[in-house]
């Protein structure tokens, strides 16, 4: 039994020994707690039973505790330039036996670490038993989910998201091997990204990650990746592939998952 009170009152302990003046220490808190109610709903739509529910949530609330440690060590969230924070997060749950500061139980320890560990990867490990998937699966789309929220809030206030030049990005190329992975409905490689809307072109290809029904429901729902599609390059070129993404997302809707 996971004693909800509890965990929330030790991640706010856990976030407050950072500086609360870093905006994103306050972002990836909130991130954190949506995260964990998306995770409850798409884990309720699959019929799962209350323990499962209760699992998924506590993944979504401990899945990016290590980007706090990132953020005070490396001041960013770009894992390519500082540390993998997925992998941090894992180690400091259990190789430093943190994750009994939030659960006594030890049963589900296997599938809530490979969960955290997996977030963010490429491709999901071929290994996993089928309840670690099923977990890994539902954060990953959980988070995703957010994200779009949190790239459209940081364009928004004119923030550099991925810290790459975004000057005069309306006018950007996308790149080839970007978009040949996009007409493939793959997630793009970030070693793939050069430019702004390379970058851009890799939050929208996101959605075709997403597993569960309800998880591209809620994507729609929530508006934020409609906010992402319905930008407009004036890059002739750019502007006819982002064309041919948004079919792909339509498309998409109606593809058996």
């Amino acid at each position: 039994m996971i004693d909800r009170d509890f965990v929330v009152a030790q991640f706010r302990r856990y976030v407050d020994g950072f500086d609360q003046s870093e905006e994103g220490v306050r972002l990836k808190y909130a991130h954190s707690l949506r995260v964990s109610a998306l995770c409850e709903e798409i884990a309720a739509s699959l019929g799962l039973p209350s323990a499962d529910r209760d699992l998924a949530w506590l993944i979504g609330i401990l899945h990016d505790i290590g980007r706090f440690e990132q953020l005070r060590e490396y001041h960013t969230f770009v894992d390519y330039r500082s540390m993998d924070h997925a992998k941090y997060g894992a180690h400091y749950l259990f190789d430093d036996g943190h994750i009994r500061d939030f659960l006594d139980d030890t049963g589900q320890d296997d599938v809530i670490r490979m969960a955290i560990d997996q977030h963010n990867v490429y491709q999901l490990r071929r290994d996993l038993t089928p309840q670690q998937r099923l977990f890994c699966q539902l954060i990953r789309d959980a988070d995703k989910i957010d994200i779009f929220r949190v790239y459209v809030l940081y364009m928004n206030q004119k923030k550099n998201i991925w810290n790459v030049d975004w000057a005069d990005f309306e006018n950007q190329p996308i790149s080839d091997v970007v978009m040949a992975q996009a007409r493939q409905r793959k997630i793009i490689r970030t070693q793939d990204k050069k430019t702004f809307m390379d970058f851009y072109v890799g939050a929208l290809c996101l959605y075709f990650d997403l597993v569960y029904p309800r998880s591209r429901q809620l994507a729609r729902e929530q508006g934020y990746f409609d906010k992402l599609l319905d930008f407009h390059s004036r890059n002739a070129d750019s502007e006819r592939k982002l064309d041919e993404i948004r079919q792909l997302v339509w498309t998409e809707e109606t593809l058996p998952h």
